[in-house]
This record gives C-alpha cells, structure tokens and sequence, in this order.
C-alpha cells in the first residue's frame, strides 16, 4: 500500500490551507495523579508520537522531563522534528513531563541553607528532599506509565539548573532505573560541591550496565559573585571523564558565554544532547541509495548499545522501498526495503500490503498473494487489499 509513501512525500511539502473551521493543535494532555510517597498530587503533562494512535503494535521509550510545565512544548517539538522525515536523528518517544510543587524541595539531594550567594536563603529551609521525588518517579509514575501506555524498556532522565540535581542523584542511587542522562548546566554549587564528593564515590563502585550521560555548560559563571576561573560545573565534567566509571558514556558540551548563556541554552543543549544519546541513529543517503543492508547492520549496532531493539519508522523504509519500486526502479533493493519492514514490524498490515506489492511489479504472483494473504488476516476489515487479492487470481 503507498498509504505511508504518499503520506511522507506529503509531510515534506509545505502548503497552506485556508478554511472556515477551526481546529486546536493539540501537543499533549495533562494528568493529575496521587503520590502517596509525597501524600500529594502531582501533576505530569504527556506527548504521544504522532503514530502512536495510527498502529498497537509498536512500544516507544519514554523521557522523563523535569520542568516539565516550562520545557514541555518547546522540547516535544524538538522530539517531533528530530524523529520526523526520512532521515530521523533519534527514535519516536513518549515524553512525561513532571512539575514540582517545590522546585527547591523536590529537586536537592540535601539539606542546606547556603543558596547560590554563599548566604543564608529562607526559602531553602525545605531543601533535602530530592530522594523521596525520585522514589515518586520510580516506583509510582514510572508503573503508572508503563501500565498506561505502549512503552519499551527504554527511558532517558532530564533536567536543567536545580532539576539536573535529582538526576544525576538518580544515576548515582537507582542508575538502573534510566538509560540514559541529559543534564543541562546543573547546579554544580549546591552544598558545597556536594555532587562532585558523590562523583567520585560513584566512579569507584560503579559496575552497572552501560548507560550514556551528556552535560552542558558555559565557559564560565554569569555574574560577579564568583572568580571569573570559577566554574564548578566545567570542574565537574573533568572529574567525570577522567574518572568516568566502566560502561558510562560520557559526552558533553561546553558553549562560549558570547554565544550562550546559563538561560539561554536549554534548547540547543537539548537538541546536542539528544543527538548524542542516540549518535548513529541518523541514516546516510549513501547506505540507503547504495548498500541497504548496511542499514540493518547499523542498527543491530544500535540496538546493542541501547539495549533494546531499534528500528527506523515503518514510513521511512516504505518511502525507500517504493522509491526504488517505481521512482528509481531497482527492484532488489525495493524488495529489501519492504522485507525489512515485515521483520521489522510483523504485525503491520500495510508492510505485508507493499511487499505484496513489490512481488506483483516483479511477476511472482506466488509471494505476492502469500503477503496479501498476511496483509488481509492482519486488517481484515480492509477492502483494497481482499480487492488486490482478487485480482491476482484474475
């Protein structure tokens, strides 16, 4: 079926249309749901790709955004474009993004009252309770998660300024409970440097599975309170890699303060750090026109990295597959394409429906009906393909 081709040859045109009704554009939905960790609500905000509705046979993996209220739509369109086209840089995900009731309380690993102008601040009285948000996320919103939407084993934790403490707390006390680390220009300050005393705890003891992690910072400290030679977020990040633990990948990113600043940067840091995370997702022009199959190798690669298993969107290979089937016919690949589809996601009627395809242009009306056959007992309900059928048969 050219249903996906069509529809991504479409996606890359740009057009406008005009029109009585309105229509809301709708990014997410958001929840309530009740922690009794916290003994209080929490409120969480949810993006589902764009194909989740259009399939029930893929799972996604999820990311989990602190900040969720302030990040959320700026980061789901950040998601959107770089696993969009025919060339995605990372996979489709869901995103859960958390707000804090008390972004001091949920997000300090510790108790102090020292704030960022080595005063004493008020409002840090209630500082310390970063363990009990993370026993929220994983042992509560994480299962409500899993159990209320499609979702692999796969997750990815991230945070920015203060919402960057709790996550490296996590990868420093529960890192099997995320995969992967996204922390934008933490609060490397906080009590005394207290994450860089736990740093190199963590270096010495940690033997866990592989885990990738990705900083951001800026060449140096904006304001006048601190030495201009003081950056314990840049110090940080060197302890980190010269000690970095076995099976933690570590990438980062230092920007110069004419370019970026500690505000400015959350959304290019997201950008570069979700392009390191999943580094090598991105295909190249030259192994889909000339050599497909290094594609599947490429991704087995992947897959083993991550941890689970990887696949470009089902809309990517169609539009390769039928782009060689007719626009630039060679029909060896057009059938490796399609093929790769149905082992890819065998449960997807239209990829069994384009295979079939495929072996009808080449003459092999044989296969062409076994994948039809398939095609129809996966949608039933589909008039065009129990069309196609019978017309084989003619």
């Amino acid at each position: 079926m050219k249903k996906l081709f069509i529809l991504l040859v479409l996606m890359m045109i740009s057009n406008l249309s005009y029109g009585q009704n309105k229509k809301n554009i709708v990014i997410g939905e958001r929840l309530t749901i009740k922690s009794e960790i916290l003994n209080s609500d929490r409120e969480i905000s949810i993006y589902l790709p764009n194909s989740y509705n259009d399939n029930n046979y893929i799972n996604y993996p999820v990311l989990y955004l602190l900040d969720g209220r302030k990040f959320f739509n700026s980061f789901t369109g950040v998601i959107t474009q770089l696993s969009s086209d025919v060339s995605p840089q990372i996979p489709e995900m869901i995103v859960i993004g958390i707000t804090s009731q008390n972004r001091i309380k949920d997000s300090s690993p510790t108790n102090s009252l020292i704030g960022y102008t080595k005063e004493e601040e008020k409002g840090l009285e209630v500082s310390g309770g970063a363990d009990d948000f993370l026993k929220f996320i994983q042992k509560e919103l994480i299962p409500f998660v899993e159990h209320k939407y499609r979702t692999n084993s796969y997750r990815t934790f991230v945070g920015y300024s203060f919402t960057g403490l709790p996550v490296l707390q996590a990868l420093f006390s529960i890192p099997e409970t995320f995969n992967s680390y996204l922390v934008i220009d933490f609060s490397a300050w906080w009590d005394n440097e207290i994450m860089m005393k736990r740093l190199k705890l963590f270096s010495k003891e940690y033997n866990g599975t592989k885990r990738d992690i990705f900083f951001t910072t800026v060449d140096r400290v904006s304001n006048n309170i601190y030495p201009e030679e003081y950056n314990p977020g840049w110090t940080f990040i060197q302890e980190f890699e010269q000690n970095s633990p076995n099976n933690i990948s570590l990438g980062y990113k230092k920007y110069e303060y004419k370019e970026e600043n500690h505000h400015s940067m959350p959304l290019v840091s997201f950008i570069d750090g979700m392009k390191y995370i999943f580094r090598e997702h991105m295909i190249n022009y030259d192994e889909m026109y000339t050599n497909p199959k290094l594609i599947q190798a490429k991704f087995s690669k992947l897959s083993e990295r991550l941890g689970y298993n990887v696949y470009l969107p089902e809309g990517v290979i169609n539009y390769y597959g039928y782009l060689f089937l007719y626009t630039r016919p060679d029909i060896e690949k057009a059938l490796f394409y399609f093929n790769y589809n149905t082992k890819n996601y065998p449960l997807s009627s239209n990829a069994w429906d384009s295979l079939a395809e495929a072996y009808k242009v080449n003459g092999n009306k044989i296969k062409a009906r076994k994948s039809y056959i398939k095609a129809l007992d996966l949608n039933p309900e589909n008039p065009e393909i129990r069309k196609r059928l019978e017309e084989l048969k003619n």
